[in-house]
């Protein structure tokens, strides 16, 4: 039956581009013959082609049969162009899919005409309803986590095997284990980037304002990379509620000497600002709650820190108030470039950490790791700037080794694991978690060689 409606549907679409055909001729002949033309049939043949420009010729009566069938051929011949445009923008994506680099974006965030833009135009390539097959992988960017993941299920059978990009606010990518799919988040990419920018270089008291994701991904990226000098102390006072955050991660009093103070209640003196080194404003960007913040601030308190704020239209506070105090971050470019959204280089660089380490000391190979152990050198990769920051300071390699034990040790300490006498991944122990004295002088020397190959590697790489 499905059959027989298409075949149905194709036989009237046939039809009805090619009546305002056979009405010409019937209108034309019988005038052409009486106005005794030398090829009657030939010249209604023509005549009747022509009504699909819209034309009538002239000596001839325009009947209503005639003026419908004009009607008629102009809406064929405009639905014809319509179809050749559509097959000749199939076309052009079939020759894009050629490019091993071509990318298929989907969704309708408000990032993804940004990062659609700035792709290279022999690469991109839009995706509206359908799955376009054959793309080397994927971009899936709409509004909202459930939409995102509907949009993946749906597809599922064409994309498993394919290599997919999916913004998720809320889901964890350390929980994502099929190495084809790479889960990304704004939030996540403006705190590394943020650090990555704007790097601590002393002790700093800092004040995170507003904890919603970004506010939570700022403190969590900025524990595992803010490591100068293993007797450090940082202060991080959370302006917000933090009562989640400590309860999906149980092991913050690790992370001693810094101090991580949680304010829940979101409150704090204008003067009492004055005591912070920086101050980042993390707040609700839709209920302009930042602007107002900063406004309190210029108007209330000293002027002797530095503000931050997050603005993803950096525009209008830097307008509203100048930059001499000001930096704002988190704008589309710095969260949402090509560069920054796939993300390759940084994971390149994770890859290939591993893959030195894996020749010397043996393991499974990088397509092998689980999530946890790929992102732990996704992390270590992106601590690098700062590891060869600090030995082109002078810093020794014991230091540097030391500082990367202890970012190792983060790392593991904010997925909860415990210090135990052997390792057990299912009970997250491992015997590693100790102070650097304490390793054995086999792993002190692993951690050693490792900066060293890492000092010894390509400059540095973005995110």
């Amino acid at each position: 039956m499905k059959r027989f409606f298409h075949l149905l549907n194709r036989l009237l679409s046939i039809l009805y581009k090619a009546f305002p055909f056979f009405v010409g001729m019937y209108c034309y002949y019988p005038v052409f013959v009486e106005q005794e033309h030398s090829f009657p049939f030939l010249d209604s043949i023509y005549s009747s082609v022509k009504l699909y420009s819209g034309a009538i010729e002239s000596g001839v009566e325009v009947g209503a049969l005639l003026q419908m069938a004009r009607f008629l051929a102009l809406a064929a011949t405009f639905n014809i162009v319509i179809n050749a445009l559509d097959r000749m923008n199939d076309v052009i994506i079939r020759f894009k899919l050629f490019n091993p680099n071509a990318t298929v974006v989907y969704g309708d965030s408000s990032y993804v005409g940004y990062i659609y833009e700035s792709l290279p135009p022999g690469q991109r390539i839009r995706g509206e309803e359908k799955l376009i097959g054959g793309a080397s992988r994927y971009l899936i960017m709409f509004s909202g986590d459930n939409a995102n993941l509907e949009f993946y299920n749906k597809n599922y059978e064409s994309l498993k095997d394919k290599n997919v990009y999916i913004m998720l606010e809320n889901i964890s990518r350390q929980n994502i284990e099929n190495p084809l799919i790479t889960v990304f988040s704004i939030a996540e990419n403006c705190a590394r980037q943020y650090w990555k920018d704007y790097p601590v270089t002393r002790n700093e008291k800092i004040a995170i304002i507003g904890f919603g994701d970004v506010g939570k991904d700022i403190l969590f990226y900025g524990l595992q990379v803010n490591l100068i000098d293993p007797a450090q102390h940082f202060e991080y006072h959370i302006y917000g509620d933090g009562r989640e955050f400590r309860r999906e991660h149980t092991e913050l009093d690790q992370l001693g000497p810094d101090e991580v103070i949680f304010h829940d209640e979101g409150r704090y003196e204008f003067a009492q600002m004055a005591d912070f080194d920086r101050i980042i404003i993390c707040g609700d960007t839709q209920a302009n709650c930042n602007i107002a913040i900063v406004s309190k601030l210029l108007v209330s308190a000293p002027t002797s820190y530095q503000i931050y704020v997050y603005a993803p239209n950096g525009d209008i506070v830097s307008n509203l108030f100048g930059k001499d105090r000001l930096i704002c971050f988190g704008t589309t470019k710095q969260v949402a470039s090509p560069e920054i959204i796939f993300n390759e280089k940084s994971m390149e660089a994770a890859r290939r950490q591993h893959e030195s380490y894996m020749k010397k000391y043996g393991g499974a190979p990088w397509e092998k790791l689980d999530a946890f152990k790929r992102y732990s050198n996704v992390s270590s990769s992106d601590y690098r700037h700062v590891i060869n920051r600090l030995l082109e300071e002078g810093v020794s390699l014991e230091i540097a080794a030391e500082l990367e034990h202890i970012r190792w040790c983060r790392y593991h300490y904010l997925h909860n694991w415990k210090y135990g006498p052997a390792v057990d991944t299912t009970r997250r122990i491992h015997n590693c978690l100790v102070p650097f004295s304490e390793l054995s002088e086999a792993e002190k020397i692993k951690d050693i060689e490792a900066i060293k190959s890492t000092a010894e590697k390509q400059p540095d790489e973005t995110m």
